[in-house]
């Protein structure tokens, strides 16, 4: 409830209750005012802690940058006067507990009772402790004077402690590392102002944006090109340029997200959540209206259960037409491989790809000529008495399941000849073609096409 503005007359006795009434009701008008226009008006925005002392058992906040839940900005560093006292871990924290909550609290402000206590008070339900600083007149800057200053009264609190008569805020988690020792939960994310005082959540971001890159390159390999520029599909297509849309909408909010430490938690988990739904559209399994809710005092399950599925759903395989056989390059123009993949018994067309230097056509007159394919220790033979091998016929444009690029010219392989029959039972293939294809300024591909499954 907002406590009334005082009411000033002409001739009235001043008293210090009048100016204390005043600054209460404009403190109270702002923070009601912000708490209309958004439920997230309090929070860290920045917050760090002695990693050593709380190694050695003693809970330590150096710096902290925020607003309590009552609308109390708070601001301190290092060698301020308002740095909460530190406090031992140990009796707070037994055996018997596989964590321990830390509170940052400030006492509430109570009517009929000292507000105020003096410099030599640093703990207690006192809401301000007084402190005493010389300061200059700032108009003229000609005289200094000694005047008293209220400090926060903060005190640093853990989960078991009453916290009725404070306004407090979760700013950490405290676990036992593998030795029995102290340490910060790295993956807890307090109430924030901004992703920036998260570190594990800013971490989460940038794992994602990457798997999400790495995702969408390896998609974009894929699409099928008419020409340098255009790109063009067809439905058996669909499902991977629905993913490869997908991603490219969210990359470019992630990465702003993941360079962007002030923003405020509420638009990242609705972009994570537009995200995770839209990719469980390629998944049997999950469902949107299941996703958590945003819980502004627990971030860490809804961000947590959020990203892990956004990362199961990143690594799920589309199935692909056809399969790539690995050549390597040898020295002696040829390229060899092996039919490892049991896929592969399976395809029933294969397509040679060859991208060289020169023009296009000379490549698709010239390769049917001047190639031998045969099996690993076949392959001397059809070299050294120049006989055909597997036989090569030009295709202008591939089958509609091999993805088209630039400056590749297709073939397709004849594959009821007795030397194909011989690579498949061998499960190992040579491919020789005379210079000037030189394995260093010519690229082979083979691709198997899969019998579709009724």
């Amino acid at each position: 409830m907002l406590s009334g503005r005082p009411v000033w007359n002409e001739g009235m006795l001043l008293c210090p209750q009048h100016m204390q009434q005043q600054d209460l009701y404009h403190e109270q008008n702002l923070a009601a005012r912000l708490g209309a226009m958004t439920a997230l008006s309090w929070g860290v925005a920045a917050i760090s802690f002695d990693a050593g002392a709380i190694k050695a058992g003693q809970l330590a906040l150096t710096s902290f940058r925020g607003v309590l839940p009552d609308g109390t900005a708070v601001m301190f560093e290092a060698t301020s006067q308002s740095r909460p006292a530190s406090r031992p871990i140990g009796p707070a924290f037994p055996p018997s507990m596989r964590s321990v909550e830390v509170f940052l609290a400030l006492p509430t402000l109570r009517e009929g009772v000292a507000n105020y206590a003096g410099a030599e008070v640093t703990a207690g339900l006192q809401r301000y402790k007084t402190v005493t600083r010389n300061v200059f007149d700032l108009t003229l800057a000609r005289s200094e004077r000694e005047l008293q200053f209220s400090e926060p009264n903060l005190v640093l609190l853990f989960g078991s402690e009453p916290r009725d008569d404070y306004a407090a805020i979760k700013v950490a988690e405290i676990v036992r590392d593998e030795t029995g020792g102290f340490r910060l939960n790295d993956e807890y994310i307090p109430p924030c102002l901004a992703i920036g005082a998260a570190p594990a959540l800013l971490a989460s971001l940038q794992d994602l944006l990457s798997l999400s890159v790495t995702k969408r390159r390896r998609l974009a390999e894929e699409r099928r090109t008419r020409d340098g520029v255009r790109i063009e599909f067809n439905a058996q297509d669909i499902t991977r340029y629905l993913f490869l849309q997908t991603l490219s909408g969210a990359i470019p909010v992630l990465k702003h997200f993941s360079e962007a430490p002030a923003t405020s938690p509420w638009p990242v988990y609705v972009e994570l959540s537009r995200l995770c739904g839209a990719l469980m559209t390629f998944s049997s399994e999950g469902d949107p209206a299941e996703l958590p809710a945003f819980q502004y005092n627990d971030l860490q399950s809804a961000f947590g259960k959020l990203t892990s599925e956004i990362k199961r759903l990143l690594g799920l395989v589309i199935q692909e037409a056809f399969v790539t056989v690995p050549l390597r390059a040898r020295q002696d123009n040829s390229w060899i491989g092996e039919l490892r993949d049991d896929r592969l018994q399976r395809c029933t067309q294969w397509v040679l790809a060859v991208e060289a230097e020169g023009e296009q056509q000379q490549v698709a007159n010239e390769v049917p000529e001047l190639a031998k394919i045969a099996s690993w220790k076949r392959i001397p033979l059809v070299v050294k008495n120049n006989v055909l091998g597997v036989p090569l016929k030009t295709a202008h444009r591939p089958p509609p399941e091999i993805p088209i690029r630039p400056r590749q010219v297709y073939f397709m392989v004849t594959t009821d000849d007795p030397h194909w029959r011989e690579i498949l039972n061998e499960r190992t293939i040579a491919i020789y073609i005379k210079p000037p294809y030189d394995p260093r300024r010519a690229k082979v591909t083979l691709m198997g096409i899969l019998a579709r499954e009724d």
